[in-house]
């Protein structure tokens, strides 16, 4: 499976419009909300742009269990137990969420292949020695895609309690006579493997839980998830933990443009709609005006939507049409914010 697309790391995306202020009497500048992306935390080399994922952590130690059987068997022992369960589900779930996290980012292009799972012979809580430079060249060849990711562990221990005594919660005033607890503690190592690069390598644990009372025991694992959907949540916080570490994080800024109609623009409607490519065009032909003011004010919109499309140096134009049609204020701050953003490309 290919996730294909031509997002590019520094795409703006539209987030949402709020509401606009009047400049003067006969002019109007309205405001809204854009998400643009930063440096990610351990972010990787800029070379790295697709990536394929692969899982090494799965031996002949794991089962894909079912939900119900599994289930009764923690109930049998009266759902008090501290035990690793390794479910295949589970760890697949973390390929194919992580495969989903790292496309949406924008920053990379990823290929999950049908047959991802590579051989292990070794027990689930060892990692593996490092993959042969011939192995990973060989599949990133394959998937054409600059580097190779592996989930090279997989664990989760599951520890369960049930308590059978009458208590009173002071915070909500009532009686219960029953108490359940379900806490799992996850392991996973991550490494990227790049042909002719060192190897990196991201280690991952944690522990979430869930906790519930209730009067009686029959509504008590009603609000608990099933230990299945535990293991499978496991995957996914996997896959969330590795994506807040290598892909870009987003910021909320403020962006400014013209509106023309203070009731009814048309600019304002298709921003609302997230409708860029024809906001674009409705501006262009506003831009043909006769009167420098709208003209200008039109360029300046112009600039804004380059930006949304992601393309900065066409918004650095429009907003220099812009500036040398008619001074606006709010133009020659703009094209400052527009500059610095090009300048931080350049130095990443």
């Amino acid at each position: 499976m290919r996730f294909i697309g031509t997002l590019n790391i520094f795409k703006i995306v539209l987030f949402c419009l709020i509401g606009f202020v009047a400049v003067s009497c006969k002019s109007y500048y309205s405001a809204l909300t854009i998400e643009t992306p930063g440096p990610a935390k351990e972010e990787l080399p800029a070379d790295i742009r697709s990536i394929t994922l692969m899982n090494r952590s799965m031996n002949d130690q794991f089962v894909g269990h079912n939900e119900d059987t599994l289930q009764i068997y923690f109930y049998e022992n009266g759902y008090q137990l501290s035990v690793v369960v390794l479910d295949s589900l589970a760890a697949d779930t973390t390929i194919r969420a992580l495969g989903e996290l790292l496309f949406e980012s924008g920053r990379y292009d990823v290929v999950i292949p049908v047959e991802r799972n590579i051989e292990r012979t070794i027990n689930y809580n060892l990692v593996p020695d490092s993959l042969s430079p011939a192995f990973v060249s060989e599949q990133c060849e394959k998937y054409n895609t600059d580097a190779l990711m592996v989930l090279e562990k997989f664990s989760t221990k599951v520890m369960t309690d049930l308590i059978a005594e009458k208590y009173y919660d002071k915070y909500s005033g009532s009686s219960y006579n029953y108490y359940a607890s379900l806490d799992l503690k996850y392991d996973a190592v991550f490494r990227v493997y790049k042909p002719g690069s060192k190897t990196l390598e991201y280690q991952l644990s944690d522990t979430i839980y869930w906790e519930s009372s209730d009067g009686l025991q029959a509504h008590l694992f009603i609000k608990l998830p099933s230990i299945k959907q535990a293991m499978i949540n496991a995957g996914i916080k996997i896959a969330l933990d590795i994506d807040s570490k290598i892909s870009p994080v987003w910021k909320s800024e403020k962006r400014g443009y013209f509106v023309f109609d203070r009731k009814n623009d048309r600019g304002r409607q298709l921003l609302n709609e997230n409708n860029i490519e024809e906001a674009k065009a409705f501006w262009m032909e506003k831009a043909q005006s006769t009167n420098k003011k709208i003209k200008s004010k039109a360029q300046y919109n112009l600039a804004l939507a380059s930006e949304l499309e992601g393309n900065v140096d066409e918004a650095i134009q429009w907003g220099f049409k812009s500036f040398n049609t008619y001074y606006y204020y709010q133009t020659e701050v703009y094209l400052k914010k527009l500059n610095a953003i090009k300048e931080s490309k350049l130095t990443k």
